[in-house]
């Protein structure tokens, strides 16, 4: 357990190959390079989420194999320096209770147990772990769950409305389509779950596939359900999570402009709507100085802005993609009164709390 200065030297150290995904605003997994180069802080965290690096790290001995009876997942949250950089100090204090319980406990067991009551582990919600489970079974070539067959067989029965056995449908079967969609060609299906099935169905499919490129055909029918009668902000805060990583549609700009409306009011739907775009589409704002500025005014006249608007403040200056254009227009001349006093109020000590 000798000179340990890095991650990969501490899973080295316990004979096991070590897989990195960043589980932070979308699962995305990273290169062996991205590794080196942010675990030795010779570059910035490729995915930096709320000033933290989200990873879960997949773990199996090096003499195993890859099945999922010889993995070990640890889901890890570690904080990011200001610079973007992991912070060292916290780092290397979360090795050493790690080394501590391997020495106590034996490598076999001390690896198994290792982040129980651990202050960096972490419990992804059971939308994303589903998402994560699908996308490693994928990445490793191992076959579905068994729950996408029952969901390819909900939405391929042509005779039948999407009615209530959707009831009998598991999450991870949601995920698994989403995960698979590009190379096994479920686009079809997909789109008629966006357009048609319930939202208890349609839903969790958007969350499993904010993780995923969309194609042009899912994008479209996101865009059309967006300006159907009956879309709500509401709704569409979902529906959007499903293009997230799409660049920005030009059919949505003016149906989001007609959800966001006047920018002295904020309901309670406008801001779930709005904060889907600040987390899951920081890169809309930036494309869209016009969306950015609106979603600031109606947050500053809300009657608790100081409060929320500190919160997405917070959010947009802490991502590098919409960092400048936030204190751009937080900073303008042009800025409403409220926004003004909002902003001043950033800077004032408060005693309430965000509920």
């Amino acid at each position: 357990m000798q000179n340990i200065e890095s991650l990969s030297d501490l899973f080295d150290a316990v004979g096991c190959k070590a897989t990195f995904y960043d589980v932070g605003r979308y699962i995305t997994k990273i290169t062996p390079q991205q590794v080196v180069q942010f675990d030795k802080k010779q570059q910035i965290y490729p995915y930096s989420f709320r000033k933290q690096a989200w990873l879960a790290c997949v773990l199996t001995q090096s003499s195993g194999d890859n099945s999922a009876t010889n993995q070990v997942i640890w889901f890890l949250r570690l904080p990011l320096d200001e610079s973007g950089c992991l912070n060292l100090g916290t780092r290397d204090h979360f090795i050493k209770t790690i080394v501590d319980k391997i020495m106590h406990k034996g490598t076999e067991q001390g690896v198994q147990e290792a982040l129980e009551d651990n202050p960096y582990a972490f419990q992804p919600d059971q939308d994303r772990l589903a998402s994560f489970h699908a996308i490693l079974a994928r990445d490793l070539k191992q076959p579905a769950s068994e729950y996408l067959d029952d969901v390819l067989t909900y939405l391929r029965n042509a005779n039948a409305s999407l009615g209530d056995d959707w009831q009998n449908l598991g999450v991870q079967g949601l995920a698994d389509l989403a995960a698979r969609n590009e190379k096994a060609g479920y686009e079809k299906e997909v789109i008629r779950a966006l357009c048609s099935a319930p939202d208890d169905v349609r839903f969790p499919l958007c969350h499993a596939l904010e993780h995923h490129l969309p194609s042009s055909a899912v994008v479209k029918a996101v865009s059309n359900e967006m300006t159907a009668s009956g879309a709500t902000p509401a709704i569409a805060s979902h529906l959007i999570r499903a293009i997230a990583r799409s660049d920005f549609p030009n059919d949505l700009f003016i149906p989001l402009f007609t959800m966001l409306g006047d920018i002295t009011d904020c309901s309670d739907e406008q801001l779930e709507l709005i904060a889907a775009l600040v987390s899951k589409c920081p890169h809309w704002l930036t494309a869209q100085g016009q969306l950015l500025r609106i979603i600031l005014e109606k947050l500053a006249h809300r009657d608790d802005a100081q409060l929320g608007f500190k919160h997405i403040v917070a959010e947009l200056t802490q991502q590098p993609e919409t960092r400048q254009a936030c204190w751009n227009i937080l900073r303008s001349p042009h800025a409403s009164a409220a926004l003004q006093k909002a902003v001043a109020d950033l800077f004032t000590p408060s005693t309430q709390t965000l509920q």
